[in-house]
């Protein structure tokens, strides 16, 4: 059996998986990863989250590409922007999400497949 690409982080109320690209990434320096979210209810929630500097950058190089109305704005459903790169940042803005119940609002649960 092969390797999870994702990287694990187990907490009393939640697992969240990080999938990170090991080629460009580490836990310190990860600035724009897709997560999931797993509840000891069985529920997955998805997640993108950002650092407020990877919006910036993400901004500037579509304005000088002249995508995105040339920068004029940034969205993504299931966003979360943090403002610092990391797991630790990104982790424990996971766990105050879970803990005021506001995950719900900010991901997207996953369907279940059988």
């Amino acid at each position: 059996m092969g390797t999870s690409p994702y990287t694990t982080i187990k907490e009393p109320t939640f697992v969240a998986r990080f999938l990170l690209d090991p080629a460009m990434e580490t836990e310190e320096s990860v600035a724009n990863v897709d997560a999931f979210v797993d509840l000891p209810d069985g529920s997955t929630w998805a997640l993108t989250i950002f650092t407020v500097d990877a919006v910036r950058r993400l901004l500037a190089k579509w304005k000088k590409m002249g995508e995105v109305a040339n920068g004029a704005y940034f969205w993504a459903v299931d966003q979360l922007i943090v403002p610092e790169p990391g797991l630790v940042a990104m982790t424990a803005a996971i766990r105050e999400l879970v803990r005021s119940g506001e995950l719900e609002c900010v991901g997207i649960r996953c369907e279940a497949t059988d």
